[in-house]
C-alpha cells in the first residue's frame, strides 16, 4: 500500500490519474458499497450545470452557515490550491488533514481504478462526514449521471445554465447535454431549475415526471442597480443585494434562493433574513474578480461560449479601454470564445501555462489582431503596462486562473475583493 510523508508528492500522483476511457460510475459505485455507502450519511445539496454551479454552490452553502448550520462545500477544480476543493464553513481543508485522507484512500486507486476526481469524491464525503456537517453542498466535476459525485442522495438538485461545454463526453446537442445534467435527478427528490428554452425544459420536465421527483421552475431575478462593488437584483417582488456583480449572478442566486426555501423543510432555522445575509456575504474566486486595484484588473472563469456571453453582458460597466489575457485548454471551442468577447474590447492577448492540456498560443491566435506572448510572465506585464486607463481582463481556463494566481501574480500586491 502506498503511504506518502509529502504533500506535494500525494497531489503530484494523484493528479495522473486522469482516464477518459474509465469514465463512468460502475467502479466507484462498487467501491462506494464495498465501504459500505459512507455517503448515505450526509444531508447534501447537489449542484450541475455547465455554468454558474460554482458561484450557485457557494450563495447556497453561505447562505446555510448563516443560519449557524455546518457547512461543507466540494468544489472543482480548485482555484488557489487544492485544499480549497473542500471547505467547511468557508475554511479550506488544512495541508495535514488533506494528507491523511489521501492516504486512507490509496489501497482503492488500483482496485477500484479511481481517477483523482474519484478519489477527491471519496475523500470529501469521509472528510464531511467525520467533521459533523449538517450540510453538505457537492458541485458536479462533469456531466451529472456519470459523475462521481452523483452516488450521493440529496435533500435537493439544481440544474444551473446548460450550454455546449465537454461534448465529446456529454453530446452535441442541448437536449443531450440537458439529459447528462438531469442524471442528478432523485427519485421523490425536488430538482431546481429555470426555463432555458424548449430543447432543454423538456428534457428536465421529462425526467422529473418519471423519477416523481417535483420540478420547480425558478423565476430568474432582474438587475436593479450594478456598480463596480455589488448589484441589487429583484425577486418576486424582494429586493436582493449581491457582492458579485456580474449579471449572470442574477439566474444563481434565484436558484440559491429557490434552493434555500426547499431547504427551510429540513432546517427551519434558514429564515429570509438569512438568505438576505447569504447572498450579500457570498464571493467566488474567479467570478469576475478584482485582484488589482490600480490598474484594474478582473479574472473571470469564462472557459466557453455561453461563459463568455455572460462575461460580455457586464463589461460595460467596467473603465475602457478593457485589454484582456486569455489562454484555453485542448478541447474547448477557444474561436467561438474569442469570436464572441472580440468586439467588445480594445486587445486580446493570448499566452500559454503549464498544464498537460494547455492549448498553444499560435492556435489560440484565430486571427492577426490577436497577439501572442507565449510566457505567461511576460503577457501579464504587457497586460499592466498596457493599464494606464482601463480595465484589464484575465479570463478563459479555470485552470489558466489558478496558473497565474499561483505562479504569475503578486497576490502581495493585489488585492483578492471580489467586485
Amino acid at each position: 500500500m502506498i503511504y506518502f510523508t509529502s504533500l506535494q508528492t500525494a497531489l503530484d500522483t494523484i493528479s495522473q490519474r486522469t482516464s477518459s476511457s474509465t469514465f463512468g460510475l460502475k467502479l466507484f459505485k462498487q467501491c462506494m458499497e464495498d465501504l459500505g455507502n459512507p455517503q448515505y450519511k450526509l444531508n447534501c445539496v447537489h449542484v450541475a450545470g455547465t455554468n454558474g454551479k460554482g458561484s450557485t454552490s457557494s450563495f447556497i452553502a453561505t447562505i446555510a452557515q448563516e443560519s449557524g448550520l455546518k457547512v461543507g462545500l466540494y468544489t472543482s477544480p480548485y482555484l488557489i490550491h487544492h485544499n480549497d476543493r473542500f471547505r467547511i464553513n468557508g475554511q479550506d481543508m488544512s495541508d495535514e488533514d488533506l494528507l491523511k485522507y489521501i492516504n486512507m484512500t490509496t489501497h482503492l486507486w488500483d482496485k477500484y481504478a479511481l481517477t483523482m476526481f474519484e478519489i477527491d469524491t471519496l475523500i470529501a464525503i469521509w472528510y464531511f462526514q467525520d467533521q459533523k456537517v449538517d450540510l453538505a453542498v457537492f458541485e458536479v466535476g462533469l456531466g451529472g449521471r456519470l459523475d462521481a459525485t452523483n452516488v450521493i442522495l440529496p435533500l435537493v438538485s439544481v440544474i444551473t445554465t446548460i450550454g455546449f461545454d465537454h461534448m465529446d463526453f456529454l453530446g452535441d446537442r442541448l437536449d443531450l447535454i440537458a439529459f447528462e445534467k438531469a442524471g442528478i435527478i432523485k427519485e421523490n427528490t425536488p430538482i431546481i431549475s429555470y426555463s432555458q428554452g424548449p430543447l432543454v425544459d423538456e428534457v428536465f420536465e421529462r425526467v422529473a415526471h418519471e423519477r416523481k421527483a417535483p420540478y420547480i421552475l425558478s423565476s430568474v431575478a432582474t438587475q436593479k442597480s450594478v456598480d463596480l462593488f455589488s448589484q441589487v437584483i429583484k425577486k418576486e417582488g424582494i429586493e436582493y443585494t449581491l457582492s458579485m456583480n456580474a449579471k449572470y449572478q442574477c439566474i444563481n442566486a434565484s436558484l440559491a434562493i429557490d434552493c434555500a426555501q426547499q431547504l427551510m423543510k429540513h432546517y427551519p432555522r434558514i429564515t429570509q433574513e438569512h438568505i438576505h445575509a447569504g447572498l450579500k456575504k457570498t464571493v467566488w474566486f474567479g467570478r469576475f474578480q478584482k485582484i488589482s486595484e490600480s490598474p484594474l484588473i478582473i479574472i473571470d472563469g469564462a472557459h466557453n461560449i455561453n461563459g463568455m456571453e455572460a462575461l460580455v453582458q457586464s463589461l460595460s460597466i467596467l473603465p475602457q479601454p478593457i485589454h484582456v489575457l486569455f489562454s484555453a485548454i485542448m478541447g474547448k471551442d477557444h474561436e467561438g470564445m474569442l469570436e464572441v468577447l472580440q468586439p467588445h474590447v480594445a486587445s486580446i492577448t493570448v499566452t500559454e501555462f503549464d498544464f498537460y492540456r494547455k492549448q498553444k498560443a499560435s492556435v489560440l491566435a484565430i486571427n492577426e489582431a490577436i497577439h501572442i506572448i507565449e510566457d505567461p510572465h511576460v503577457a501579464y506585464l504587457d497586460l499592466r503596462n498596457k493599464l494606464t486607463t482601463g480595465t484589464g481582463i484575465i479570463c478563459g481556463s479555470l485552470y489558466f486562473l489558478s496558473y497565474m494566481l499561483n505562479h504569475v501574480i503578486d497576490t502581495k500586491e493585489n488585492t483578492h475583493e471580489p467586485l
